[in-house]
């Protein structure tokens, strides 16, 4: 019995250690140079708007616990879902950041964006990584 035991604990180690889930962590925020929030996963969606606005939306919430408010920035409860890019704010950031995000979602890739300040109760994302997988 105890060899059985040995195995089973032995096999469930590895299984735990090999197993990689498909999303990311959960976006997080930093009160470190004036405050800054930050993603590092998949693009769950994206949104455009006729009214000049991207949603990038992440694959995982912040926690109900967690909040921006750690950075000082307040956002609503469907800011809990995605961060924001104001086209008419920046046009050519806003077309990179899209296409960055697009192909990020086309190719299943992690992306990291940071995020400061607040629009429409969104973070407002100001840069975007796209990495290599």
């Amino acid at each position: 019995m105890k060899k059985i035991s040995r195995y089973l604990s032995a096999l469930f180690i590895l299984v735990c250690c090999a197993w990689q889930p498909a999303y990311a962590g959960k976006p997080a925020c930093s009160s470190s140079y004036g405050g800054y929030c930050y993603y590092d996963g998949y693009v769950s969606r994206i949104y455009v708007n006729a009214s000049g606005l991207i949603l990038l939306y992440y694959d995982t919430l912040f926690d109900s616990e967690q909040s921006a408010d750690v950075a000082g920035f307040s956002i609503s409860s469907s800011g809990r879902h995605a961060a924001a890019v104001v086209i008419s704010e920046n046009p050519e950031f806003a077309k990179l950041f899209y296409s960055t995000a697009l192909s990020a979602q086309a190719t299943k890739r992690k992306i990291s964006i940071q995020m400061r300040n607040t629009t429409s109760g969104y973070l407002k994302a100001d840069r975007i990584w796209l990495a290599e997988e």
